[in-house]
């Protein structure tokens, strides 16, 4: 894998959390399908964002990291998006949580939709994007200089971006995203941190350096909201070439 650590930020109990985008190391897969991929591609704009328009024209496509697969975008909607259900044995108190980390990511999703068509679905499998209540994994690695172990820190979130073919006659070329979301943040928190990882998962694979869009890369004091130069930033993300969404050769 390779993974890009990419802000730190300081919560109100004092955790230092990273937010890391993963992806997967798409040369190994390339060898291991043996498949001649489809060229890059440009689909069509969704009706959404055809019809955004804004007096604002500022962009930050500039710091969007490109990808073998070309832009991480999606070509087919609604986009259907899984959020994992509570456990059967919650306690009174893990209810409510789970509830109050439900209602955060609902609310992130209905603002994305407005852009991005939405659909929530029942089962994992049906799923593109996948949103998890959980911590987000990392693993403990070797400071180069010192020899020893740095201690790992807990992450807010973690967006991962998976590829794969598809099962059709031809296949295609596709892709699904995993969200992981450390669950003991306060709800504002949880509104901003899955809101901002939907952006990634939605195909802004980078960060904002203004503290006012939503991917900005760090946490500040205002809450900040999907902001036009966001989805200028989106719509110019979805004008790109892909190999995403076109049938094998």
């Amino acid at each position: 894998m390779i993974k890009k650590l990419v802000k730190l930020v300081l919560n109100p109990i004092l955790l230092i959390f990273l937010v890391t985008l993963i992806v997967v190391n798409f040369g190994h897969f390339v060898r291991a399908e043996n498949n001649n991929l489809p060229p890059l591609q440009v689909h069509p704009l969704p009706i959404s964002l055809q019809n955004w328009t804004s007096n604002i024209k500022e962009d930050y496509f500039k710091e969007i990291e490109p990808h073998l697969a070309g832009y991480l975008i999606w070509s087919t909607f609604p986009v259907k998006v899984y959020l994992q259900s509570s456990d059967t044995n919650l306690s009174p108190a893990g209810l409510k949580d789970f509830q109050q980390w439900q209602k955060a990511a609902n609310m992130a999703i209905a603002t994305w939709n407005s852009y991005i068509p939405l659909i929530s679905v029942e089962t994992s499998e049906d799923a593109n994007i996948l949103i998890y209540r959980r911590y987000p994994e990392f693993k403990a690695e070797i400071n180069p200089e010192t020899g020893l172990y740095n201690l790992p820190r807990a992450k807010a979130a973690t967006t991962t971006v998976k590829f794969y073919l598809t099962q059709t006659k031809p296949s295609q070329l596709r892709h699904r995203m995993t969200i992981e979301v450390n669950p003991h943040q306060t709800f504002d928190y949880l509104i901003t941190n899955i809101t901002h990882e939907l952006g990634h998962a939605l195909g802004i694979w980078g960060h904002s350096l203004q503290k006012t869009d939503i991917m900005y890369y760090s946490h500040t004091k205002e809450i900040p909201a999907i902001s036009p130069q966001d989805i200028n930033t989106l719509k110019k993300i979805y004008q790109q070439p892909t190999r995403l969404g076109w049938d094998i050769n």
